[in-house]
């Protein structure tokens, strides 16, 4: 099979990076040791010559990377503590804390939730999968909250069907700077790769997919609004770059405008404001809340809830206040 060849334009803002680090920006997954030693067997290139990892890269350079896959990984038991709030035979939801990854994959091969399921239940090492056992979907590392794994390949086909058919309903609670276009509606526009970033979607992006996000807004508050949220769809980063296209990215995402950038905006007399807010949250203040589906093997109706995490309570504590 041909190697994926990426090639990359240096842009202004990126000046001076070392070549291993600016690469593991752009690309998702893959660790800046990996370009390291990629960088090392010849595989990246500026401008049609072999560079060192350690090249500060230049604007407007263009660099050309061959990714080599690494090898296949089986993903091992690993004893972190989970908060799994049901468990049967067929299979468990767990409560995730941000920071957690959620599955193995290079440049995370420990501390992943399946790492840590590995070890509360040693079945799931017999599922297809290796990598990724009886995972049904998935949230963004800093994202925290509500997800179901499977324990049998017939549960986890039954659970990925009834996504699938969206059938299965996962609704997040987001707290965003600005004011929303509406009290309640839905943004119904399709996510690809940013083409300058690998690591970031971006709306109209490279191979995009329909991408379906319902919104309400629960609170208002001056610089910010608490909305409910329900996925249509589940795309990367979907619920992220949906609000910040319409100028309200999650409150603490570095990503997709939530931090430094969305401040700056706020009037003069709002920024404190704003500066303390991001000083009680590091991640995006967005945690799947709710999280409802029909049993595969039973039918039974199942139905759970997540408490806000402290740092997204303490963001509205600080909205309330205001």
């Amino acid at each position: 099979m041909t190697e994926p060849v990426l090639k990359i334009i240096v842009p202004f803002e990126e000046a001076e990076t070392r070549l291993d680090i600016f690469c593991a920006h752009k690309i998702e997954g893959l660790s800046r040791s990996y370009f390291t030693k990629l960088a090392a067997s010849g595989n990246i290139t500026i401008n049609g010559k072999t560079a060192k990892a350690s090249h500060k890269v230049k604007p407007g350079e263009q660099v050309i990377i061959k990714i080599i896959s690494p090898p296949p990984i089986e993903a091992t038991p690993e004893d972190i503590p989970l908060n799994i709030v049901f468990e049967d035979e067929y299979l468990m939801v767990i409560d995730k804390p941000a920071g957690m990854v959620c599955h193995p994959a290079a440049g995370n091969y420990t501390g992943t939730l399946i790492n840590a399921v590995l070890h509360h239940f040693a079945g799931l090492k017999n599922l297809d999968d290796k990598l990724r056992p009886g995972l049904v979907h998935r949230l963004d590392k800093d994202t925290s909250g509500l997800l179901v794994v499977a324990k049998t390949e017939q549960t986890l086909a039954k659970l990925q069907s009834a996504l699938k058919a969206r059938d299965i309903e996962r609704t997040y609670t987001a707290v965003v700077w600005g004011k929303m276009p509406s009290t309640k509606g839905e943004i119904d526009l399709p996510l690809g790769r940013a083409p300058d970033d690998r690591k970031k979607m971006k709306v109209f992006g490279k191979g995009q997919r329909q991408a379906l996000t319902f919104y309400e807004v629960q609170k208002k508050y001056s610089v910010g609004e608490l909305l409910q949220i329900r996925l249509g769809t589940g795309r990367t980063h979907q619920i992220r770059v949906h609000l910040a296209y319409f100028g309200n990215p999650v409150i603490g995402d570095p990503t997709y405008g939530g931090r430094a950038k969305a401040v700056l905006k706020l009037s003069a007399k709002d920024r404190r404001l704003g500066m303390s807010i991001l000083g009680v949250i590091s991640r995006q203040a967005l945690h799947a809340t709710k999280l409802r589906f029909d049993h595969p093997i039973t039918g039974r109706t199942m139905s759970f809830d997540s408490e806000l995490p402290k740092d997204i309570q303490a963001v509205i504590d600080i909205l309330e206040s205001d």
